[in-house]
């Protein structure tokens, strides 16, 4: 419930302020991934994609302080959303995201999760996402792309220290110009 709280007086206020979250904080996929980025987009994580056209540019690249929006599938009825933390090599790139686990874990946030491309023209349209606590990767997930945020920055949850942080979006790889459409 303070989690939801939290969401909802940053919303309102029109700014991503994790503050008040903890690590252990409970928290489904898309308001995590709302709070983190201020994306104004709402709904199912599967309907984010369709959702994003004409308001954020999408693609097939990642970028971080993109959204990658995986599509839905009989394992995930709503999809799933995460925040792209870095970019490591052409088929490896690290997330942020919360509800991905099942079981005790359900509900909780992962940060610099390991993501694999494994589509045959590494396009990113099917990965494999880490599962952290016996660091092996999971079935193969279809991935719709990533929708891009329309500012200079974005902002991360630190678990360690529980702060939100402004990340500079010229410091990805690709520059100021953003990613290669795609």
């Amino acid at each position: 419930m303070r989690a939801r709280s939290c969401v909802g007086v940053a919303a309102a206020l029109g700014v991503a302020f994790l503050a008040c979250l903890t690590p252990a904080s409970a928290m489904d996929c898309v308001a995590y991934a709302r709070a983190t980025t201020g994306f104004a987009l709402i709904g199912d994580a599967w309907r984010w994609w369709d959702a994003a056209a004409g308001s954020y540019a999408r693609g097939r690249r990642p970028q971080p302080g993109a959204v990658m929006v995986f599509a839905q599938t009989n394992a995930m009825r709503l999809g799933h959303v995460a925040v792209v933390r870095a970019v490591r090599g052409p088929r490896e790139i690290l997330i942020d995201q919360a509800n991905w686990e099942t079981g005790s874990r359900r509900g909780e946030i992962e940060v610099a999760v390991s993501v694999i491309d494994v589509s045959r023209h590494n396009d990113w349209s099917d990965v494999r996402v880490e599962w952290q606590r016996t660091q092996s990767y999971g079935r193969v997930n279809p991935v719709r792309g990533f929708i891009y945020p329309n500012k200079r920055y974005f902002v991360r949850f630190d678990p360690v220290t529980g702060r939100a942080i402004e990340v500079l979006m010229a410091d990805h790889r690709w520059g100021r110009r953003g990613p290669p459409r795609g």
